[in-house]
């Protein structure tokens, strides 16, 4: 029994010891962003800084949080930010943000307010930290501007996760899932007034749901501010967009070509496409004059889908030129600096 009494005791004094050395570490690393970001040019305020969570967790918590780039003008405020890590796993952080926080730009101040805003980050537990997975959600956010524009959301989650199953068959070693759900949407009303109203469309998009792999140069780790990961191949596998009776679906495969330009096709089915003409008129993407004869081409494009409220498009990409259907759109954008 004493032994075991000894054990015990010796490895309390081993936590306890790893828990305040890991704490100490925090507490300075915290410090440190504040001297560097001071050090930079920025305003790096704080009204407190503390770490508890003995024995089993790291809690760090700034209190009066102030960013600002007197260069620019923006800032960034927040009455606290919490970070929190298990101290058996610490290359996983959970970071909780206030309900309200405060985004300056030069031209206007935004007020952020949500319910439940978190990030978390988890990397691979190696030395160079590979990227594991990144998640940021939120129950409710929500956007106002001084300019009078407000955005909203019910639901947000936006995450990138490393594709361990296309790594492990060393197909695609730098391939990452990329994912982003947005549950009803509210746009701003004054800006979607005249869209909702001519083209019957409610004011909140109630889906948007996209789902990618993204394959980059290099792995996302800790060195990836030396490597510079560039986007090197993004495969669309689903997407879908849910406003009212509109919808619009997308999947295909986009690379780089020899020249370095984006290159690919997207295939865009948009479901009661009818909805469109009325809404591009009011966006004022479309001219009313023009609005019969574009209804018409879609009409007349439909039809080849075998349903007429069907309308399948391609986003082709190629030579580095972008269109749509037969629709030229414009110069396709570079990905990577030219092979040749």
């Amino acid at each position: 029994m004493r032994k075991l009494m000894v054990l015990i005791v010796l490895l309390t004094a081993v936590w306890s010891g790893y828990w305040f050395v890991g704490s100490n570490a925090i507490r300075h690393g915290a410090e440190d962003f504040f001297a560097n970001a001071a050090a930079q040019g920025l305003v790096a305020e704080k009204t407190a800084l503390t770490v508890q969570g003995f024995p089993n967790r790291f809690d760090l918590q700034v209190d009066g949080m102030r960013l600002v780039d007197p260069d620019t003008g923006s800032a960034w405020e927040a009455p606290f930010v919490q970070v929190f890590a298990m101290t058996w796993k610490p290359w996983h952080i959970i970071a909780a943000l206030p309900p309200d926080q405060q985004i300056s730009l030069p031209d206007q101040d935004i007020s952020l307010a949500s319910q439940g805003l978190r990030a978390s980050v988890r990397a691979q537990p190696a030395t160079d930290l590979p990227l594991a997975a990144v998640i940021v959600e939120s129950d409710s956010l929500s956007a106002t501007s001084t300019l009078g524009w407000t955005v909203g959301a019910a639901r947000t989650v936006v995450s990138i996760s490393a594709d361990e199953e296309v790594a492990n068959a060393g197909d695609a070693p730098n391939a990452y899932v990329l994912a982003l759900d947005v549950a009803d949407l509210t746009p701003d009303p004054k800006v979607i007034e005249k869209i909702v109203t001519d083209a019957g469309l409610p004011p909140t998009v109630a889906v948007i749901k996209v789902l990618a792999t993204a394959t980059f140069t290099a792995p996302l780790d800790r060195f990836a501010g030396d490597t510079n990961p560039r986007l090197a191949a993004l495969d669309l596998t689903d997407s879908l967009i849910i406003w009212g009776d509109l919808s619009v679906a997308a999947k295909g495969v986009i690379k780089p070509d020899d020249q370095g330009y984006a290159s690919g096709r997207i295939e865009i089915s948009v479901t009661n496409y009818q909805r469109l003409v009325p809404a591009l008129v009011a966006a004022g993407a479309i001219k009313p004059e023009l609005a019969q004869t574009v209804g018409n081409m879609l009409a007349a494009m439909a039809q080849q889908s075998g349903d007429p409220n069907l309308l399948q498009l391609p986003l082709t990409l190629q030579d580095g030129r972008v269109s749509l259907g037969p629709l030229p759109l414009g110069d396709a954008p570079l990905m990577l600096p030219p092979s040749g």
